[in-house]
């Protein structure tokens, strides 16, 4: 197994609500970014957008490659990414593995959604907690589970247990996953990396340095 640094870069969205650089990204990312209707909703997929430019190097959809469940590779092979974005923050991860990330604001969460997604481990293990961080422990981790195998919600998440909810091996879907969480200002975030992760290191980026495209950090 191999032994790596996981990185994940963090920019904050409410930098980005009057569109600051949107002429910075990719046509297809500002397509998507026009069909979206809340400022918000905009603002992360321009933020996640100008990270996968500063952070990855991709200026242009000739850089990217798409899997059979539409997830997004650097046609160049120089590594592994993964975004996401809830709330506040849109976050890029990036690995010399496949890696999964996924941030959610910490919210009261939804009783269904424990009974319609999660193993019976998973549901007894929030019968004992009964908090909202520990609802999205888990479903982060689910969620980074199902993108970094690249199959999404073809992978049912509650066709798979996310528990122990340490930094023990996880077996699933015949690969071995590694899983670590992070507090971030009121959100959960997870990542799954296959191979064994030493450190995850969360570097923060700037609006600035997202818009002249120079690392700051």
């Amino acid at each position: 197994m191999k032994t790596e640094t996981v990185r994940i870069y963090v920019s904050d969205i409410r930098d980005f609500m009057g569109l600051d650089g949107i002429g910075l990204v990719t046509d297809a990312r500002r397509k998507r970014i026009d069909r979206f209707i809340k400022t918000e909703d905009k603002a992360r997929c321009l933020a996640a957008g100008l990270l996968l430019r500063l952070i990855c190097g991709v200026t242009d959809e000739s850089h990217l490659t798409y899997g059979n469940h539409g997830r997004p590779r650097l046609k160049n092979g120089n590594g592994y990414f993964n975004i996401s974005h809830s709330g506040n923050y849109a976050i890029l991860a990036t690995a010399d593995d496949e890696v999964g990330v996924d941030i959610e604001v910490i919210a009261p969460y939804d009783e269904a959604v424990i009974n319609r997604c999660f193993t019976p481990e998973e549901c007894e293990w929030m019968r004992r907690e009964e908090n909202d961080e520990a609802f999205f422990r888990l479903w982060t981790a689910k969620e980074s589970i199902m993108k970094a195998t690249g199959l999404g919600f073809s992978l049912p998440p509650e066709s798979f247990s996310v528990l122990p909810i340490d930094a023990s091996e996880h077996r699933i879907v015949g690969k071995s996953w590694f899983l670590d969480w992070m507090i971030y200002d009121g959100h959960v975030i997870c990542r799954a990396v296959e191979g064994v992760s030493i450190e995850t290191e969360m570097i923060t980026v700037s609006s600035s340095g997202l818009i002249d495209g120079k690392k700051h950090f």
